[in-house]
């Protein structure tokens, strides 16, 4: 396919899926931060390629990310399907010369891009970029192809509904033009009613009234009742169960029918739906207007997609991608990033925040005489010390095999932040026992800082960890000054 039908065959798949010139959407947001937080790339976006480079969503910059000058998606767009990683984009000859990469526009080093096919053709790239060198592995590929799939089944989807929502207005709109024709009426009818039963989304239609005059089966069953018109447009949120996706009942200005019937056309708005007795789903709706030829408003029709488990996969997505898979424990982009915000809200608000590094004594034996296995059964119980030795409202954290991090907010004091950490050390007094009943002796050293209003996260780690490596040297000396002060073993007599 030559450049310029590539280019419209692409903008025309952009303009199905309605995002063209949006700067910013919440459920691609957060797709592209679920991507920088698994790459640890500090620079995210959804970049669509039509005749032009359009970004999406972009994280961790104000500017996009591709702008006209040389963008470094539309290179990698033009390879073959699948994701892309260059560790290092100056050693790189087919990007050493580039603007964003040389210096004239920026000095950036690490960039991966997963295609976003969408019928066979690439519309766009989801791109993760770093100004320092920065190589994946391939785990962590296959985990950037696999959000690929999820913005690209986002595309799909609204495609899907605005091409059924458009569908069940047609019907509506053809059946009040079929008025005049009794029997073609009827046969219109039925053949629309047969569609909308085999749908396998939701549909909802409201007269000119703005009351309820249709539900299609999977619309009743999700709202566990048929179509009621006598419902007043006011009282259709507490009729049919309608709440946000938190669980509060919508205002009757809220509710996506009534919204479709004032506003014109919605598009991709999220609402649960629970029924008494039955279960609650999230949904996500777009509808219409309906008017006649001579533009008399006849009503307005919504399709509505069940995104329940769209939504739980995306959670345990980005759960995988922000926590330690043995422990549960943030790990160190989820630490990093709470503590971003934290030393950010300091600055205004003069809260005090004390970080604890902690670094397990004698746990290498342990994985090196009874093995991984045994090794992850003594972290685990070490994790549960831990916990249990800091405040409720602490954050505990891994960042490496036996190094842990906590944030003590609230706490301004060095006797104060001591007092947790000496609670940590003399949790880990007793042996730690394995699934077996073999104990194991493994200590903590733990180093305190206290967070200034000039911190950044690598400064006070920097810090904590400076301070855990003084607690570890004073107990060598300390060691040392018992075995000389003791002597050599008496000789056997």
């Amino acid at each position: 396919m030559a450049r310029g039908e590539l280019d419209e065959r692409r903008t025309a798949l952009l303009h199905e899926f309605d995002v063209l010139g949006v700067r910013s959407d919440p459920e691609i947001d957060g797709v592209v931060r679920v991507a920088a937080a698994l790459t640890g790339m500090p620079y995210a976006a959804v970049d669509l390629l039509g005749d032009e480079v359009h970004p999406l969503s972009p994280h961790g910059v104000v500017d996009p990310l591709s702008p006209p000058e040389a963008p470094l998606s539309a290179i990698v767009a033009a390879w073959d399907p699948g994701v892309h990683a260059i560790a290092d984009l100056s050693r790189d000859p087919r990007f050493a010369a580039n603007p964003w990469v040389d210096g004239r526009l920026g000095r950036l080093r690490a960039y991966a891009g997963a295609h976003l096919v969408v019928d066979g053709t690439t519309v766009g790239t989801l791109s993760v970029l770093d100004d320092r060198p920065h190589e994946l592995d391939q785990d962590t590929c296959d985990r950037l192809a696999d959000l690929a799939g999820v913005v690209v089944g986002v595309f799909e989807r609204r495609r899907a509904h605005l091409q059924l929502a458009d569908t069940a207005a047609a019907e509506v709109v053809a059946r009040r033009e079929a008025e005049a024709a009794h029997a073609e009426l009827a046969r219109s009818e039925a053949f629309t009613r047969a569609l909308l039963e085999a749908l396998p989304v939701g549909v909802v239609a409201a007269d000119a009234h703005g009351r309820v005059s249709l539900f299609n089966g999977v619309s009743r069953d999700w709202h566990g009742v048929d179509a009621r018109p006598e419902v007043e447009p006011g009282d259709l949120a507490s009729v049919f169960s309608l709440t946000d996706p938190d669980g509060r009942t919508l205002e009757p200005h809220e509710v996506p029918l009534t919204r479709a019937y004032r506003e014109g056309r919605i598009t991709d708005v999220e609402i649960r739906i629970s029924p008494a007795g039955g279960p609650s789903r999230l949904v996500r709706s777009s509808g219409c207007q309906v008017r006649g030829a001579d533009g008399e408003l006849l009503g307005a029709v919504v399709a509505l997609a069940d995104v329940t488990a769209q939504r739980e996969l995306e959670e345990r997505l980005r759960a995988a991608a922000l926590h330690d898979p043995l422990t549960g424990l943030p790990n160190r982009s989820l630490l990093i990033d709470r503590l971003e915000q934290f030393l950010r809200a300091g600055r205004r608000t003069r809260d005090s925040l004390a970080v604890l590094f902690c670094d397990l004594d004698g746990f290498k034996p342990v994985n090196d005489a009874a093995g991984h296995a045994v090794g992850d059964e003594v972290l685990v119980q070490a994790v549960r010390r831990l916990q249990a030795a800091v405040r409720p409202g602490d954050t505990v954290a891994r960042i490496g095999g036996d190094e842990f991090v906590v944030l003590c907010p609230g706490v301004a004091a060095e006797p104060d932040a001591q007092a947790v950490a000496d609670r940590v050390t003399e949790a880990f007094g007793s042996p730690l026992v394995d699934g077996s009943g073999t104990p194991h002796r493994v200590g903590v050293s733990v180093g305190v800082a206290l967070c200034s209003p000039d911190d950044t996260p690598d400064t006070v780690l920097a810090a904590a960890d400076a301070a855990m490596y003084r607690v570890k040297g004073r107990r060598r000396l300390a060691r040392r000054a018992h075995l000389a002060a003791a002597g050599p073993a008496a000789p056997a007599g």
